[in-house]
């Protein structure tokens, strides 16, 4: 890890702070002299642990026990029920609702009643009932406690964040807990399976791997590591109060910090080839961490691709947006709701149903397909709130209302508040299709979790009739081979043009032709031929939809996937399972979706030539 090392040592050099990059009054590193030292030995911290290990309640929770009515900041969840005390009381006392081990209480029906219910084995939850006069009313206050793993900030917070704020804000108050699998959590954070990542780490000297499941002991197993100064700590785990970190590797650099005459950096090991904006949060929130915990914040955030390449950029530079972002979600882990607004990132989110569900209630214009945050503001500080009062305005009227938006994106928008309202598409200008007799439809399936692209599907249509190509690789060793084959039918069809939907097709043909070369005919036939629907249709048609997927589309215009639980994400869930147990059911499945989504972008294309030709 020579680059890593001499990257961040010329970053310490460089700064203006000297070695040691540590701004004492900066939240990240602002420490209190008489606290104790995560560095230091565990003494009365170590008891505490304990004591909450043996069922004792912590003596923070006991104090915030006292006080429920009177902290605002864990009041996560208000709600009017009509049923008396007595009543609720009743359901509480149900098989699987009582209170943690030591600690049950029953709720009783008196006029200020108290109790504590499990939720689940981490959680602890006080009840609070205040009677109405009204004896049949009562307001349910549901007091979300600081146990240590309740309202935790970790750096997937800032994924979920970036997504969709309110998958931050139910996942921390909804008295229903959601979560994904740990594969499917993997995938959406551009993470590798484990195998992968220990093939990007196998030249590594001095490695030594976190193996604790329990958070607060592989966060000490973390310490001890560190202490110890060894080279590469996979896997640790980085905590302070409700603060906690995962970073894939810890590096050792040379510096002065609590630790002696070295400290640690962060390193995140990614799919992505590209270093994006929610890489660079995980790594700011790591450094602010590794601040607190060595008393020295590293300058540099680190992210290794799957070809082995070093990614870095500057903490101090993005540091600003990392504040900002980071306070509004210590408001919402508090207990305040973010302004509703549908994105795709919200389809990600496990309460994806309930964001969408909460927008078509309200009629909301976050609802239009790729509208922008400050161009919803302008219309509703203009008093332009729902879909139904946006459709029913000229882009004249428009124009006047909210002059800051350009005409153009008015008209678009009022277009599609049309289009929905209706239920009916809206064609603005024709789509140029090409003409010929056998046309390609083509879709890849990939295992992003190990980098690997194992199918190219295409489907050969000639007079109406389509024949389905699969091009396969069962391991990365046999990539070379599929993508062999696969150029050679392309040979045979050099003429023809290659429909396919949206970018990924071309991003990963031109780094297959890259990795393993490709005959100038092929080369010259894919970049002349391949055709992007998405690309077309987009300025050319609105649709009565909020998303524009392929699954979106293709369903709108007549399409149905053979299989219910057809998706990306479940594609990758599927393949992993074929390449434990082999199932010839299971790659069945995989290559009926792969032939689902290349007659699906074939029934769109007869689709667009029918009506916006």
């Amino acid at each position: 890890m020579f680059l890593l090392r001499s990257r961040e040592r010329a970053a310490v050099q460089t700064s203006p702070l000297g070695m040691v990059a540590h701004d004492p009054e900066r939240r990240a590193g602002k420490t209190d002299s008489a606290q104790t030292s995560e560095l230091d030995p565990p003494g009365r911290e170590q008891e505490s642990a304990t004591n909450a290990r043996a069922g004792a309640p912590p003596q923070q929770d006991r104090q915030i026990a006292h006080t429920l009515g009177r902290d605002n900041r864990r009041c996560s969840v208000f709600l009017k029920v009509e049923a008396l005390c007595s009543s609720f009381a009743q359901d509480m006392d149900k098989p699987g609702q009582e209170g943690p081990k030591g600690w049950r209480q029953v709720l009783q029906s008196n006029r200020r009643s108290k109790g504590a219910v499990k939720v689940r084995p981490s959680e602890f939850v006080g009840i609070q009932l205040d009677r109405q006069p009204e004896p049949r009313f009562a307001v349910l206050h549901i007091f979300s406690i600081m146990h240590p793993m309740l309202g935790r900030i970790t750096e997937k917070t800032f994924y979920q964040f970036l997504k969709c704020p309110n998958w931050v804000y139910l996942g921390a108050h909804a008295f229903e807990k959601r979560v994904h699998a740990p594969l499917m959590e993997r995938l959406m954070d551009d993470g590798l399976i484990h195998e992968k990542e220990r093939e990007l780490i196998s030249d590594r000297e001095d490695l030594v791997e976190v193996t604790a499941e329990d958070p607060e002991e592989a966060h000490r197993q973390t310490l001890v590591f560190m202490r110890e100064g060894r080279g590469t700590i996979y896997r640790g785990v980085l905590m302070d109060k409700h603060w906690v970190g995962h970073p894939d590797l810890l590096e050792r650099v040379e510096g002065r910090s609590a630790l002696g005459d070295y400290y640690y950096v962060a390193v995140d090991l990614k799919r992505s080839r590209f270093l994006r904006d929610e890489f660079k949060f995980q790594g700011c929130f790591y450094a602010a961490l590794l601040a607190r915990i060595q008393k020295v914040k590293p300058l540099q955030g680190y992210v290794i691709n799957p070809d082995g390449l070093v990614m870095s950029y500057h903490i101090g530079a993005f540091e600003g947006e990392f504040d900002l972002t980071l306070d509004e979600i210590e408001k919402i882990m508090a207990g305040q709701k973010p302004p509703h607004f549908v994105t795709s990132g919200c389809k990600q989110s496990p309460w994806f149903s309930e964001c969408v569900g909460e927008a078509q209630a309200c009629d909301e214009i976050s609802l239009l397909n790729r509208v922008w945050r400050k161009e919803v503001s302008l219309l509703e500080q203009a008093g332009v709130k729902t879909i139904t009062q946006l459709s029913l305005m000229s882009v004249t009227d428009l124009e006047r209302t909210a002059p800051e938006v350009s005409p153009a994106r008015l008209e678009i928008m009022r277009d599609q508040a049309v289009a929905i309202t209706e239920h009916r598409h809206i064609v603005r200008r024709a789509v140029a299709l090409p003409e010929a007799r056998t046309e390609l439809y083509f879709d890849i399936e990939s295992d992003p979790l190990r980098d690997f692209d194992y199918l190219f599907g295409v489907l050969e249509v000639r007079n109406g009739e389509g024949q389905y190509h699969p091009f396969f690789a069962a391991s990365p060793a046999h990539e070379k081979e599929m993508w062999e084959e696969f150029v050679g039918f392309i040979e045979r069809h050099l003429d023809c043009p290659i429909y396919h939907y949206g970018w990924f097709e071309q991003e990963v043909v031109h780094r297959f032709l890259q990795r393993y070369g490709i005959s100038a005919l092929a080369r010259e036939a894919l970049e002349r031929n391949m055709v992007d629907l998405l690309e077309l249709l987009r300025p050319a048609v609105i649709f009565p939809l909020s998303f524009y997927s392929l699954k979106d589309i293709a369903s709108y215009v007549g399409y149905t996937w053979r299989s219910q639980d057809a998706s990306g994400a479940n594609s990758v869930i599927w393949f992993e399972e074929w390449l434990k147990n082999k199932s010839q059911k299971m790659m069945q499945k995989i290559l009926e979706y792969n032939e689902d989504d290349v007659r699906a972008t074939f029934r769109l294309q007869r689709w667009l030539r029918e009506h916006a030709t």
